[in-house]
């Protein structure tokens, strides 16, 4: 059979010189090149593993040395074998220690009577390989928990079942101002106006049914001290502490809604005034426009040419009050006050 060629660094802790030239063997049998490196006691282990200089794909592990043994060593020895998949090799077939030797972190319990190379190798390989996929698992939670903390915009997750938040981000905390232990004890509800509860309720049964993958909506909130804010909302499935929940990130619009309804304010007053230009500006201006018109004509009396400038006068004063009116109206859009809800 062909050997495995690939270069395996192996940390055998192994005071027994008879076990550890049998292991030696069965590594060999199986791998072209193994590259092992031996202790014979716990403090000689924790030395190797604190020294950066050394770096090991697996570890191989009697659990009875001279310094220390059992449920104690596995303990300290997952504490300092970080990232390196842990095999017990054990001459006692104890069920119940076994599986309380897995439950501890240990990668895989095997008995030195039942030992051979192809068993030896099978479990090398299939553990580091799944300690590779843990790692990459373990760093991408931890870029999530990243991602979740450092965003500048507010986020949580909440049970779908019970509502309960189950993990709040800094943002959050800062801008509805309750502190992550009162977040803790709360439900999504107690952020949402109690009027608008049944509401809520309805769109959480549809979710619940559905599980869609993305959704948005515009809701009320309110924040500790009472302001009621607007928010935007996009959630997200996820399943988080073994449980289904929904990631949420809220983006306040209040500032963003306020700054648009004085947009529309100030666009309906001067919808109003090119109102009034069009129409109620021309309608002095064409009388005047008409009555100099008839003065020019030569045949006119001067009692009527006085008459028509008595009209004309009307007129200029009627078109004087609009303007004036006109002019009002302009001053009352406050360009200034519009861009500080920006």
């Amino acid at each position: 059979m062909e050997k495995d060629k690939k270069k395996y660094r192996i940390l055998l802790v192994e005071d027994n010189l008879g076990d550890y030239v049998l292991v030696e063997e069965y590594l060999d049998d199986m791998i072209s090149d193994p590259q092992i490196y031996r202790t014979e006691n716990f403090k000689e282990t924790k030395e190797v593993l604190t020294d950066n200089q050394k770096v090991f794909d697996v570890i191989l592990l009697d659990i009875t040395l001279p310094d220390k043994s059992g449920e104690q060593l596995i303990s300290e020895m997952m504490d300092i074998a970080v990232h390196v998949p842990v095999i017990v090799l054990t001459g006692y077939s104890d069920a119940k220690f076994a599986i309380k030797s897995l439950n501890m972190g240990v990668a895989d319990y095997l008995l030195k009577d039942e030992l051979n190379p192809p068993i030896l190798h099978k479990s090398i390989v299939y553990n580091i390989e799944r300690n590779k996929t843990i790692v990459r698992l373990q760093e991408s939670e931890q870029r999530y928990a990243d991602l979740f903390q450092l965003s500048p915009q507010p986020m949580w997750v909440f049970d779908m079942e019970t509502l309960v938040f189950l993990n709040v981000n800094q943002a959050a905390i800062q801008h509805y101002g309750y502190s992550l232990e009162e977040f803790m004890q709360m439900t999504i509800m107690n952020i949402r106006p109690v009027e608008e509860w049944s509401f809520t309720e309805k769109i959480l049964n549809s979710i619940r049914i559905e599980n869609p993958s993305h959704l948005k909506y515009i809701l009320n909130h309110i924040k500790k001290d009472g302001t009621k804010i607007r928010v935007e909302v996009l959630s997200n499935p996820i399943e988080f502490q073994g449980r289904k929940c929904r990631i949420i990130l809220a983006n306040d619009i209040t500032s963003k809604l306020k700054y648009l309804e004085a947009i529309e304010t100030q666009n309906e007053k001067l919808r109003d005034i090119a109102w009034v230009q069009s129409h109620i500006l021309r309608a002095p201006l064409s009388r005047m426009m008409g009555i100099i018109e008839m003065i020019k004509r030569e045949d006119m009396e001067l009692s009527e040419i006085k008459e028509y400038l008595g009209h004309i006068i009307n007129s200029a004063y009627e078109l004087d009050e609009i303007i004036k009116d006109v002019v009002d109206k302009a001053q009352q859009i406050n360009f200034q006050d519009v861009s500080k809800q920006n």
